[in-house]
């Protein structure tokens, strides 16, 4: 009886083990500052293709400024964050797929922090991390 169960069983295991969606590994620059962040590839299907030389992007900065301040407000940290830098950049490895990265800055007690985002086109918001240095 068990072995007629078994390979059904492991049958519906494996296809849930494929189901899994593990994130794809984005490294960035942004002001020298090498950005490492986690995208999904249905995160990356669901947001607009954009080509420059054809229209203006889907997301426009102020656009992208103001999802950044909804995801803040959602999930505040301690100290007053402020706007630093932003850039356009294409999803490497992803044709025609576009990202805002951002780099905000964290004033309180401590002193100050910097945090970093990706916007996606369709106003997601991704936190991201600085990549740590390395020990020699």
């Amino acid at each position: 009886m068990f072995t007629r169960v078994l390979p059904a069983l492991l049958l519906l295991m494996s296809s849930s083990v494929y189901a899994l969606e593990f994130p794809s590994e984005i490294i960035e620059t942004l002001d020298d500052t090498t950005i490492i962040a986690y995208l999904n590839e249905s995160d990356i299907n669901k947001t607009a293709k954009w080509r420059p030389s054809a229209s203006e992007p889907p997301l426009s900065i102020a656009g992208a400024v103001a999802e950044l301040q909804r995801y803040i407000t959602a999930n505040p940290h301690p100290g007053k964050e402020s706007l630093r830098a932003i850039e356009l950049k294409q999803i490497p490895r992803h044709k025609h797929y576009w990202h805002y990265l951002v780099r905000t800055r964290v004033k309180n007690e401590g002193g100050t922090a910097n945090h970093f985002y990706m916007v996606l086109m369709d106003g997601k918001v991704i936190p991201a991390i600085m990549e740590p240095e390395s020990y020699k």
